[in-house]
């Protein structure tokens, strides 16, 4: 008797959606978080997968009752045609998804923090509470090439060689995170805070509660390599090859190249490329899809990396 598997509540969500802009929103609400959150080093702070089960089962009907109308989504998001780095796009949705729940009064994105005539760092989302508790969110959406199986978490590099998991890794666990429960941090809150409400803020009482997001893929040499043990077990996954090398052939399947926000989560939609732009430098992101129904579209079952065989990022390791 054949064995049929259900799919997860976040595919059978997305069959359910037939705007791309909030299928991404779903995608960037409830799949798997590409670290491991049961590690120590992240105290707690990073959002895991089941916190994010939650939040897609607290988010259903607002994503269904979106996708019947996605203009404040657009709105949020900005031009997919202009050239936007992927991460700003991703905050984008985490803020509006964030800013959208009924604890949350006011929501913010980007707040610099500085002291000294110095820059700080850098808060990615800020929440302020009904409940008067600071929420601080470090996001980060990730595409990695696990170059060097051997070598763990440094082995793992890219899409551009100047970006490696061992340095972002570091950075989420400790300065990232921290950054709330620093002076300079607080005080940066607390003029934010002063600003929205008009009234005067006293930054040593703040209570703040700091988190991480971490989302994204990495693309592996083959399906059955090691994996660095502060990868998820769950993590989103694909495979990486150069471009010496031809595509493999998987008829009646197409492959489709991604561009922009395609990048974040399983693409659905028709064969058409979006001529959204692209930066030559960067690997190419090319999606495995398969035709589903009677309307010619189609859906993503694997992506795959292809790397330029010259390119630096390949002599990083």
């Amino acid at each position: 008797m054949a064995v049929t598997s259900c799919p997860s509540p976040l595919d059978a969500l997305l069959d359910e959606l037939h705007d791309a802009d909030v299928r991404r929103l779903a995608w960037s609400i409830g799949s798997p978080a590409l670290f491991d959150a049961r590690r120590p080093e992240w105290q707690g702070r990073l959002r895991d997968d089941d916190w994010s089960q939650q939040e897609l089962t607290r988010c259903r009907e607002w994503l269904l009752a979106l996708d019947r109308d996605p203009a404040s989504l657009y709105e949020a998001l900005g031009d997919p045609t202009v050239a936007t780095p992927l991460g700003h796009t991703f905050e984008k949705f985490v803020r509006f998804w964030q800013a959208a729940r009924p604890d949350v009064r006011a929501a913010t994105r980007g707040l610099i923090v500085r002291e000294g005539g110095r820059t700080r760092g850098e808060f990615d989302i800020v929440l302020l509470r009904h409940d008067g508790v600071i929420e601080t969110l470090e996001v980060t959406v990730k595409f990695y090439l696990n170059l060097r199986p051997d070598l763990g978490i440094d082995g793992c590099i890219g899409p551009r060689a100047f970006d490696r998991m061992s340095d972002k890794y570091a950075k989420m666990t400790t300065r990232q995170t921290d950054l709330g429960h620093t002076d300079a941090g607080r005080a940066t809150i607390a003029r934010w805070l002063e600003q929205c409400s008009g009234e005067t803020v006293d930054a040593d009482a703040l209570l703040v509660e700091n988190h991480a997001l971490a989302r994204g893929y990495v693309f592996h040499t083959a399906a059955d390599v090691a994996i660095p043990v502060e990868l998820s077990p769950a993590h989103n996954r694909g495979l990486w090859q150069t471009d010496e090398q031809p595509l493999p052939d998987v008829a009646p399947d197409q492959w489709r190249l991604l561009s922009g926000r395609e990048w974040l989560g399983n693409y659905r939609g028709n064969t058409q490329e979006s001529g959204w732009p692209i930066d030559p430098a960067m690997p190419r992101l090319l999606a495995q899809v398969a035709g589903v129904g009677e309307d010619a579209t189609v859906r993503e079952v694997a992506r795959r990396f292809v790397v330029r065989a010259d390119a630096g990022l390949l002599k990083s390791v």
